[in-house]
């Protein structure tokens, strides 16, 4: 099945179950320990723009640090696992580097992506034929990093408000860690108001002084080109650090 994963704090979902339509289904999986996912088994490419947003305690104070980038992948065949040579791949004009199982990685951090204009090209090669399109929806966005907690009761349980804080997100995966490598997720609509986490749920994290929370919207745009499907996926993932667990 074709596949992409980002972790939360640079790629924070997995593109891998079914998809009947040209729009994208909100997942509602309320499991733990198991990565929400989308899939798309008629993808020619998938073409993912992310914005990750980091905050760090800075004299008293959090303060943002953001880190753009991109990344695309062609399956040699509607469903296939491995990736065909797509040539050049650029977004704002700045190339992506081919990587050698053909997966495209923009990681030119001296020349940051803005994601202010989101035209993909592709040069095309072989069975893939060049392209360039502009995807008009921007990135999403969630402003309420501040309302986020710094502990939690495993307990207690825990509920996060969305509702408001959210701009142009079809759907939001909610990721929960601590410090042993454990993790709690959730994807709800991007109209939710809120997601909770039971204290059955949240009983998979350790205690942990170092846990996080990552917020993180996205929406996905399908095309088809040259008679052929493509996938572009604008996310956004919000992290708040040193978080607190407690049973």
């Amino acid at each position: 099945m074709t596949s992409l994963l980002f972790f939360v704090s640079l790629f924070s979902f997995l593109l891998t179950a079914c998809n009947k339509d040209d729009s994208p289904a909100d997942d509602n999986n309320n499991n733990s320990n198991n990565t929400s996912s989308f899939s798309y088994p008629d993808a020619f490419g998938v073409l993912v723009a992310v914005k990750s947003v980091s905050y760090t305690s800075v004299a008293g104070y959090e303060v943002p640090v953001e880190v753009n980038s991109a990344s695309a992948f062609f399956p040699t065949d509607a469903g296939a696992t491995t990736f065909a040579d797509a040539g050049t791949v650029t977004i704002e004009g700045k190339s992506l580097t081919k990587y050698q199982n053909n997966s495209y990685v923009y990681d030119n951090y001296l020349s940051p992506l803005t994601l202010s204009s989101l035209t993909w090209n592709v040069s095309g090669n072989g069975n893939i034929q060049s392209f360039s399109k502009t995807i008009t929806r921007p990135v999403p966005t969630f402003s309420g990093h501040s309302s986020l907690p710094s502990s939690i009761s495993k307990a207690a349980g825990l509920s996060i408000s969305l509702g408001s804080a959210l701009y142009q997100a079809d759907s939001v995966i909610v990721l929960l860690t601590s410090s042993n490598d454990n993790v709690v997720i959730k994807s709800v609509a991007g109209n939710a108001s809120s997601v909770s986490f039971s204290s059955a749920e949240l009983s998979a994290l350790s205690n942990s002084t170092t846990g996080s929370i990552s917020i993180s919207p996205y929406n996905i745009t399908a095309e088809t080109i040259n008679n052929r499907k493509y996938y572009f996926v604008n996310e956004s993932s919000y992290l708040k650090m040193m978080v607190s667990i407690t049973e």
